[in-house]
């Protein structure tokens, strides 16, 4: 004959509900946290022309390497030619570019040629990245003081960049 079932056992198939309170709590923290220390990247751009292949228009005619400013960035300092043929050469002092004298040198030349907008920086290959960025801004706009307050002259804002290639290479 079959045995009764005991009242001691209960067996239940309906479990616990599942406590999602300090799951919720740990998202309550981590989210503000992951928030408050994200770095969003500032992102600079630099403006950077190159020169056109055929002189079908006026500014492709200005390409000639005669009638454009170029700038030698060499271990030495800087040099000019184009339409800077002729002004001495900037000598580094105590192994510092003068950025200071090299933008008046080039406000001189935009200031006999207005109407040109390019400039051509060659660098040596072991040149500083950040020394011709400095280039390239001091040959972009020069900060003149005028009545107490700081004026910026925009020269030649259309820069193009290259190697130097030198003598022997």
């Amino acid at each position: 004959m079959a045995r009764r079932p005991s009242r001691k056992r209960h067996h239940s198939f309906l479990g616990d509900d599942i406590n999602l309170i300090p799951v919720m709590n740990i998202f309550m923290v981590l989210i503000p946290f992951l928030l408050l220390t994200t770095v969003f990247a500032k992102t600079a751009l630099i403006d950077i022309y190159l020169p056109s292949e055929a002189p079908s228009d006026k500014k492709a005619a200005q390409a000639n390497p005669a009638e454009v400013l170029t700038i030698h960035m060499t271990g030495s300092g800087f040099a000019f030619s184009g339409l800077g043929n002729g002004m001495p050469a900037i000598i580094r002092k105590d192994g510092i570019f003068d950025f200071e004298l090299l933008a008046r040198k080039v406000a001189e030349v935009k200031a006999q040629h207005s109407d040109r907008e390019e400039v051509i920086i060659l660098f040596e290959p072991d040149i500083h990245y950040d020394l011709v960025i400095k280039a390239m801004d001091a040959a972009r706009e020069i900060v003149e003081i005028k009545d107490g307050k700081a004026v910026r002259k925009t020269l030649f804002p259309m820069v193009s960049v290259g190697e130097h290639a030198g003598e022997g290479k």
